[in-house]
């Protein structure tokens, strides 16, 4: 084998490791998000949310690079370290749908919607699901097809079948929770069976179909509120059109949708509408995300500790000053109890000396 061969395949190695422990990194962050118990709007969590979707959105991009995914193999081809990829764009649409505080829900419903139709065809081009993907329509279009009226037996009949197919989904969901808490057992062994590690995978990707699939429909029925909201907004704003409306302020970048796609073609069909693909390692990454001010500079974090610490000295001393004035303004108001204290404490010093004390011991 040639020296510039063997240089290829050491790489190709360390890229895979590197993808894969940023893959990691951001599932232990995903996982911990949802077992919080502190409100989602919360700072921290709504910190740890951009930070687990730069992580995804970072392995989306490397899993690009390698081309890892072709519609000419069948799933049982997919090597097994490989199969947790597929799970990436449902990640990022489950982040995506807790993000507040934020003037443009319906952009994020939006990206959402695209990750989870993403996953959804991938999976189904697989053979992992025969779920129909809905399709995402515009406002226009839903407007447009409205159709005739249905009759109420029609509509009957599908709140029924909605009903069934919703309580089975139900039903399997529980017992894909179940042997995913099994096999999630088994993971920490490491010895692990590749065929156990598999099944955890596929279990775990099947469970989010039927995530996915009620995502998507609490998103459908949340787009008409968001309409009406918007229209509702704007009727006001033209209503109560003033001089004095506040200065412009520049608006924050919008969430862009990082998906799976492998040349400009696919770009296309999926809507994604990106140029090209940066082609940065996770170094590379994390040194721009740095830069950027989303993630920590290690050289700072002494500079923030003693700066938190300094802080907490200054506070301290604050307090005691105003315990300090709290005490004279009680004296000046010849407060009964205060005056009672200062007199028995004279009383006490004139009784009891200064390094008085047990002197038993002393010689």
């Amino acid at each position: 084998m040639s020296e510039e061969n063997s240089l290829s395949l050491d790489n190709d190695a360390k890229d895979s490791s590197t993808l894969s422990e940023l893959f990691d990194k951001a599932f232990e962050l995903f996982n911990e998000i949802n077992k919080t118990e502190e409100p989602t709007n919360s700072a921290k969590v709504q910190s740890d949310i951009r930070r687990a979707m730069t992580m995804l959105e970072d392995a989306t991009r490397l899993v690009s690079m390698v081309d890892m995914f072709s519609h000419n193999e069948s799933f049982e081809e997919v090597p097994t370290e490989n199969i947790k990829y597929f799970l990436l764009p449902a990640f990022l649409g489950t982040l995506a749908t807790k993000i507040c505080n934020t003037s443009d829900r319906m952009h994020i419903v939006n990206v959402a919607e695209i990750y989870f139709v993403d996953f959804l065809k991938r999976v189904r081009n697989y053979g992992l699901t025969d779920i129909g993907v809905p399709e995402i329509k515009s406002e226009y279009e839903q407007e447009g097809t409205s159709g005739r009226t249905r009759s109420n037996a029609e509509l009957i009949t599908e709140m029924v079948s909605r009903r069934n197919t919703k309580l089975q989904r139900y039903k399997e969901q529980k017992e894909l929770e179940s042997s995913l808490e099994t096999l999630k057992r088994n993971m920490s062994n490491p010895n692990i069976d590749e065929e156990v590690k598999r099944e955890y995978f596929i279990t775990l990707i099947k469970l989010y179909i039927n995530l996915t699939v009620e995502e998507l429909s609490s998103l459908a029925a949340e787009k008409p509120i968001l309409e009406h909201m918007k229209k509702v907004g704007k009727s006001e704003t033209m209503t109560s059109h003033a001089s004095h409306a506040p200065p412009k302020r520049k608006p924050a970048p919008k969430l862009q949708p990082i998906i799976i796609t492998r040349d400009e073609a696919q770009k296309k069909v999926y809507g994604a509408g990106y140029p090209s693909l940066p082609i940065l390692t996770v170094q590379e990454f994390y040194d721009q995300r740095v830069k950027e001010g989303d993630w920590p500079d290690p050289s700072q974090r002494n500079q923030i500790n003693s700066t938190c610490l300094q802080d907490v000295a200054n506070s301290e001393a604050n307090d005691d000053d105003s315990e300090e004035v709290k005490k004279e303004k009680l004296i000046e108001d010849d407060d009964s109890d205060t005056l009672e204290q200062l007199r028995a404490m004279d009383e006490y010093k004139d009784t009891h000396r200064r390094g008085w004390g047990n002197r038993a011991n002393r010689s």
